[in-house]
């Protein structure tokens, strides 16, 4: 049942309110065990709002059976992207007074004191805005997925690491450009306001690292905790590339460029830009004879140049006069 007055900001522990997203869309058995793991967090001030993002499945039947006081459950009747969604979720703890929101992916699973950690860390100064713990593979717990990242303008460059140790010194470093990824991403609600919510231009994919440069641009600091630990499943290619679905391609391709041209003037964007088309075309070559992925990566990049939004089109094509000379280009850089 939706509360009817506004969270407390300080419970009687004294801890903050928080309200924790977690967005489904034809994943229950994931959001189930997310849900699961969060019920069993030792923070004692949150809300869970679960946000079914249109899904086509009988997630909507599973997921409402949830019977829990701490949980909300919203139905979107269409997909709104991961943005759209989230964005459902924002408004949620706009409108009830919450002082943090927790971003948690539905196939992530947090530990124990991951939220309490994160919420400590960020109360230590005011000008927090985002703050992210490491991300372990779910798969293989002992292999780090993420531990920091930063913007480099001059270059200009965006770099993750996998490494803690680089991730401390990145920390040292840069510590108004880094990047947060948005798997666990802990948000202050004083930074929605100042900034307004995730870009749903973007859709899904890098969404996360547009938020963690206009966190910066405001004067809000990013941080990583390097105390705490979300594990999440990787989709990014491994062992078998070809069965990622094309719509994972498609944003990666074409949101990297909207990215770039949103941050980069004209001269400064073309290297990043290059380095992208190059790292599509090995894409291109790794997901083999995938023909539906091909033709999203293409896609992908043709609606990143023209700056279009909005979801994946399975009928979306690049003109063949232009993806004629690139998937030549891609299989002489294979050979």
């Amino acid at each position: 049942m939706p509360f009817s007055r506004n969270l407390p900001s300080l419970g009687q522990s004294g801890t903050r309110s928080v309200v924790i997203v977690i967005l489904n869309w034809n994943s229950a058995d994931d959001t189930l065990a997310a849900v699961e793991s969060v019920l069993k967090m030792n923070y004692p001030n949150y809300h869970l709002v679960i946000i079914d993002n249109g899904s086509t499945d009988d997630s909507v039947e599973r997921l409402a059976k949830i019977e829990d006081g701490r949980v909300q459950f919203i139905r979107s009747p269409e997909n709104l992207g991961f943005t759209g969604g989230c964005n459902l979720g924002f408004d949620w703890a706009l409108e009830h007074g919450a002082d943090y929101v927790w971003l948690l992916n539905s196939d992530a699973v947090t530990e124990v004191g991951t939220l309490s950690s994160l919420v400590g860390l960020a109360e230590t100064d005011p000008t927090i805005g985002l703050a992210s713990p490491v991300i372990a593979s779910l798969q293989q717990p002992s292999k780090m997925i993420y531990a920091g990242g930063f913007y480099n303008a001059a270059l200009p460059i965006c770099d993750m690491t996998r490494d803690i140790e680089v991730g401390k010194k990145w920390v040292l470093e840069h510590p108004n450009e880094l990047l947060l990824l948005g798997t666990a991403l802990l948000v202050r609600v004083e930074l929605i306001r100042r900034i307004g919510k995730l870009d749903e231009g973007f859709f899904a994919y890098w969404e996360d690292i547009d938020y963690s440069m206009r966190s910066n641009y405001a004067g809000f600091r990013n941080v990583v905790d390097f105390a705490s630990t979300v594990s999440h499943r990787e989709k990014l290619p491994t062992d078998r590339p070809q069965d990622i679905q094309p719509h994972f391609w498609y944003y990666l391709a074409r949101n990297e460029i909207r990215f770039w041209k949103k941050y980069a003037n004209f001269k400064m964007r073309l290297r990043p830009i290059w380095w992208s088309y190059l790292f599509q075309l090995k894409n291109m070559n790794a997901v083999n004879e995938n023909e539906a992925s091909r033709q999203a990566i293409l896609s992908g990049m043709w609606d990143g140049w023209l700056n279009k939004t909005g979801p994946y089109r399975a009928n979306g094509r690049m003109p063949q006069l232009v993806a004629q000379p690139i998937t030549m280009h891609s299989r002489m850089a294979q050979s």
